[in-house]
């Protein structure tokens, strides 16, 4: 028991140094990185530590210098990722994750826009069932990355009826 609590302290001190590395701090997506690692090692079936681990591999893909390694980075972090998701489909902070950053690498090498719409529609639909389980901030940032993955693949008139239904909201919101 005593061990479960020390993996989790390390896995919420691998999530702040995850974050602080999506905000730029290149050491601390090398820090999580390797502490994610260790704990993926310990817990391999693990869906969220495998999910913030695909993460940080994108990250480090991010910061990387060379052409390839940026890909190959990408590319790693992607499986991890999907395989996440194959561990634990119906977890929303995997799926949060996924789709941020489909919907942020190029489409013309990593063509994950189509997971992006999956991840984010599947986050609205669960919404629809239960308006507590996202934020409001959630909401907007979802449908936000919704319709960017829409217009990424090519279709305009979904990704503008999704922001028609983000501007109802936030009329909604302001009255």
């Amino acid at each position: 028991m005593a061990d479960q609590s020390v993996h989790m302290k390390q896995f919420e001190e691998a999530k702040t140094l995850h974050n602080n590395g999506v905000d730029g701090d290149k050491k601390a997506v090398k820090k999580a990185n390797e502490m994610l690692l260790k704990l993926r090692e310990a817990d391999p079936d693990n869906a969220l530590i495998e999910a913030y681990y695909g993460s940080t591999l994108v990250l480090l893909g991010r910061d990387a210098v060379k052409i390839l390694e940026r890909a190959d980075k990408a590319e790693e972090g992607l499986d991890a990722l999907n395989r996440a998701v194959s561990l634990d489909s119906n977890h929303k902070e995997i799926r949060l994750l996924r789709g941020n950053i489909c919907v942020r690498l190029p489409e013309s090498f990593f063509h994950c826009s189509e997971t992006a719409i999956e991840d984010f529609t599947f986050l609205l639909d669960r919404y629809k069932e239960n308006f507590s389980y996202l934020t409001q901030k959630q909401v907007r940032e979802v449908l936000q990355n919704l319709s960017a993955a829409y217009q990424i693949a090519g279709n305009p008139d979904k990704a503008d009826a999704v922001l028609q239904h983000l501007v109802r909201l936030e009329r909604k919101k302001n009255s």
